[in-house]
């Protein structure tokens, strides 16, 4: 259960999605880019690419970056990376994994988000469920089948102790469904971004039973790259790692600069919010400088597998490529 609700509440009200940011090489005068980056206002994924723009940290680098393009998530971003000039996002793991099953031309290079903790699992303040081991044969409710919500769901209740088949996923066609749903004793819980929960009332009118400190590590953002891009600019694409790297390493430092960075992106959520949530962040170490840790692809395989996307275990080694990260990454 969410320990420090202040915290929790400030971090809620500010979660703010992920976008695909652009980016180009500039050894001579050219264009700037923008970069395509799934939910970028909505969640705090991509929090390290506003860093990044406001700092310089990508034009340091070699690319120019200046912009950031909101990406809808799931296959439709993975599609709207591979038809980009640019040939690189930040999207969802399993959206990308999948695609790459399916034959498309792409692959993993570098970890963006390391957790799920920019999400809570709520059920109604006059509930009997007080934790998530206790949602074994009651119903959780979700957007849509194969969406990181019935992931949130299956991997949870492995961290819980019980059987992801044993808590029945109802598909509600959106997050507000799913809320409308839990309102109405359709559903015993539910999974939602903390910025949708404060927006509908936050601990006022729902109880949370697992919070950002506690919910697993399943990565809800990556980077993908084009194979087109990784061999014909292979500089241009550690230019842009490189530079995000930069850019959460400064996160991590200077958390306070970053979230008064952060507060422009995010508006217009109060400024306390937004600093407040960014904190929290950075105490769960959210945030990956990049680094591919096999752990959480394995996590997210078995909530692909969960969940119907995947019929069996993949070669992880066929998927990623981590040579264009920063050299003391790629280990």
């Amino acid at each position: 259960m969410l320990q420090h609700s202040n915290s929790a509440n400030a971090f809620a009200k500010a979660l703010a999605g992920t976008f695909i940011f652009a980016a180009t090489a500039a050894p001579w005068p050219a264009a700037a880019e923008d970069i395509l980056v799934t939910q970028y206002k909505a969640d705090p994924s991509g929090a390290a690419y506003g860093v990044g723009i406001e700092k310089g940290f990508f034009k340091a680098a070699g690319v120019d970056i200046d912009g950031v393009i909101n990406g809808e998530g799931g296959g439709t971003s993975v599609r709207a990376l591979i038809a980009s000039d640019l040939g690189y996002g930040e999207t969802s793991p399993a959206a990308g994994l999948a695609a790459i099953k399916e034959g498309q031309d792409i692959k993993l290079v570098d970890i963006g988000s390391r957790s799920l903790a920019d999400n809570v699992i709520i059920v109604m303040p006059n509930s009997p469920i007080k934790s998530m081991a206790e949602l074994k044969g009651k119903k959780f409710g979700i957007s849509n089948p194969k969406s990181l919500g019935e992931m949130t769901a299956v991997i949870a209740a492995e961290k819980a102790g019980i059987n992801p088949a044993d808590v029945q996923r109802v598909a509600l066609g959106n997050l507000s469904g799913a809320l409308t749903a839990l309102e109405n004793g359709v559903v015993d819980a539910t999974s939602i971004p903390g910025i949708l929960f404060m927006m509908r009332g936050g601990e006022s009118k729902y109880r949370v039973i697992m919070g950002p400190k506690d919910l697993p590590l399943l990565p809800a953002a990556a980077g993908f790259a084009t194979g087109d891009l990784m061999k014909k600019n292979p500089q241009k694409l550690r230019a842009i790692l490189a530079g995000r790297r930069e850019a959460v390493k400064f996160i991590y430092e200077h958390t306070d600069e970053a979230g008064k960075i952060l507060e422009k992106v995010y508006a217009p959520l109060p400024p306390a919010d937004v600093d407040a949530m960014m904190k929290l962040l950075v105490e769960v170490k959210f945030y990956s400088e990049g680094r591919i840790e096999m752990p959480l692809l394995e996590t997210t395989v078995r909530a692909m597998k969960y969940v119907g996307m995947l019929d069996k275990d993949i070669d992880l080694s066929k998927f990623y490529d981590a040579s264009f990260l920063p050299s003391d990454l790629q280990k």
